[in-house]
C-alpha cells in the first residue's frame, strides 16, 4: 500500500519534471515503395547492431525486438519472429549481427519473407544519478533499412535520433530532493526510451504506407 502511494507520488513528480525537462527528436523515414509495403507482406526485422561503449550493449537486439513489436500493429503485415530467422542463420553458419546485405535476403528468401528490416544503433547513452533520477539522460541514434528479399534493392530508410532529460537536473532541484529517495524505488528501464522510439516510427512507417500523413 506504501509502495504504491510512493509509485503515486513519484507519477505526480515526474509530471512536473516533465514541463522542466526536454525532449529532441530528429527523424528522416522515407518510404519509396508504398504500393509494395501496401500489400499483405511478410516482414523481417533483423537484429541491429549495438552502439558502441558499455551502455550501447544489448541495445541493437532491445531496439529490434521493440520495433517487431510495433510493426505487427500494421495492417496487411505478418512479422515473423527473430527466432524462426535464427534457426536458419545458424544452420548456415553465419553470425546474426556480421551479416551482409546479400546475406539478409537470402535468408529471407529461405524463410519466404518480402521485406527485411536492417541497421545500427550508432550511439546509446543512459544516464541515471541521484541529480537526474526521475527524468534520466538518454540519446538515441540509429539509421535501418528496408529491403526487397528478391530484388535486394532499398526501398526505405530510417535516421532517427532522440534526446531526453536535457534539463531534468533543473527540474529535480525546483521540486525538491526530498521526493529522490521515492523515487530510487522504482524500477530502472533503461530500455524504455528505445520502445518510444519503436512505436514513433512504426508510425510514421504505417502513415507514410497508407497515406494517412497527420501529424505524424
Amino acid at each position: 500500500m506504501i509502495l504504491n502511494f510512493k509509485k503515486a507520488l513519484v507519477a505526480v513528480v515526474v509530471a512536473g519534471i516533465t514541463v522542466l525537462s526536454c525532449t529532441s527528436v530528429k527523424k528522416d523515414i522515407y518510404i519509396k515503395d508504398r504500393n509494395g509495403l501496401q500489400k499483405e507482406i511478410r516482414i523481417a526485422v533483423f537484429p541491429f547492431k549495438d552502439a558502441p561503449g558499455s551502455d550501447g550493449a544489448g541495445s541493437g537486439v532491445a531496439f529490434a525486438d521493440a520495433l517487431t513489436g510495433e510493426l505487427i500493429k500494421i495492417d496487411n503485415w505478418q512479422v515473423i519472429e527473430r527466432s524462426q530467422l535464427e534457426k536458419i542463420v545458424q544452420e548456415k553458419s553465419l553470425n546474426m549481427t556480421g551479416m551482409t546485405d546479400a546475406d539478409y535476403t537470402k535468408i529471407a528468401q529461405i524463410s519466404r519473407v518480402d521485406y527485411v528490416v536492417v541497421g545500427s544503433v550508432s550511439q546509446f547513452e543512459y544516464e541515471r544519478s541521484i541529480l537526474n533520477v526521475f527524468v534520466p539522460k538518454t540519446k538515441i541514434s540509429f539509421k535501418g533499412r528496408i529491403i526487397n528479399a528478391e530484388t535486394g534493392a532499398v526501398v526505405g530508410t530510417i535516421s532517427y535520433t532522440r534526446e531526453t532529460g536535457k534539463y531534468a537536473i533543473l527540474g529535480c532541484c525546483i521540486l525538491s530532493f526530498y521526493y529522490i529517495p521515492v523515487a530510487l524505488l522504482v524500477e530502472e528501464n533503461k530500455y524504455a526510451e528505445l520502445d518510444k522510439v519503436a512505436e514513433d516510427v512504426a508510425e510514421k512507417i504505417s502513415g507514410d504506407v497508407s497515406d494517412k500523413k497527420g501529424c505524424l
